[in-house]
């Protein structure tokens, strides 16, 4: 039931191609505050031409237009049917039929219950959970997840050995290498974090020394030049009249220093 309105083209200046935006209503709410929200979908690029086609021959008629040209619900419903019983072996499918596959399909390659949510309005998690019940392919999802799977294994023997090589942090997912700025100091490539850092609440670098789920890279220059910038920060601090032993700042500096310090003893008796 969508509109002319509803419906964006994108041309590419660079090769030409299509990008078509759709928009529409989440109808079958149960909350009345919800159906007021609208979906925005991306269409496939290979279906793109055909809506660019659609939205050529609507081209004279104004933005309220139905953009397949059906202006009932149970017009488009017959035409449907009629079209899939030709196309289809078994031919007694419904659009609600394709909705149904579509969502099977998303669990089976692994979706979460946030995904397939958003993909089917859902305002509710629980709504979909006959979906992930009847996927055949939960079951090996979970299995990886408890560490059947190669990246699951590394993650642990990376976790339980603590300290990682360079080549095992590059392995890592963006979001587990630590990085920051701390004291407008840029630092990166110190080490992995078994969770991630959006998930952490504290400031990047300055807590992560010290932290059980922090694992440092096996380079001591590296962190030999981080406790270098920390010093320097305190020689900051004091030489500017700032060095307040009692303020936050100052003593979350004097524990990471301590902590870096901690790490490379760790890191040089392994290394004798």
């Amino acid at each position: 039931m969508l509109r002319k309105q509803d419906c964006s083209v994108r041309v590419s200046e660079v090769d030409g191609s299509a990008t078509v935006l759709l928009s529409f209503k989440m109808l079958k709410q149960r909350d009345p505050a919800l159906a007021s929200l609208r979906l925005n979908r991306k269409v496939k690029r290979e279906w793109a031409p055909l809506f660019v086609a659609l939205m050529q021959r609507r081209a004279s008629e104004g933005e309220g237009a139905f953009f397949f040209g059906f202006a009932k619900v149970g017009t488009l419903s017959t035409a449907l049917i009629a079209r899939i019983a030709k196309i289809l072996p078994d031919g007694n499918r419904t659009a609600y039929d394709f909705r149904h596959s579509m969502a099977q399909r998303l669990v089976d390659a692994g979706a979460s219950h946030e995904d397939l949510a958003a993909a089917l309005g859902h305002s509710s998690l629980r709504t979909s959970n006959v979906y992930f019940a009847h996927s055949a392919n939960q079951a090996e999802l979970v299995n990886k997840a408890l560490g059947v799977s190669e990246t699951y294994r590394t993650v642990a023997k990376i976790a339980g050995e603590k300290f990682l090589s360079p080549d095992e942090l590059a392995s890592l997912r963006g979001d587990q290498q630590v990085a920051g700025v701390p004291h407008g100091i840029p630092i990166a490539g110190i080490g992995g974090c078994t969770t991630g850092q959006p998930s952490c609440e504290l400031n990047p670098i300055s807590s992560c020394y010290g932290c059980p789920k922090f694992m440092p890279v096996r380079d001591v220059a590296l962190h030999e030049q981080v406790l270098t910038d920390f010093r320097s920060v305190v020689t900051f601090y004091k030489d500017s009249g700032r060095g307040e032993q009692e303020s936050p700042a100052y003593l979350q500096l004097q524990r990471t220093i301590s902590e870096v310090q901690g790490v490379l003893r760790e890191l040089k008796g392994s290394d004798e």
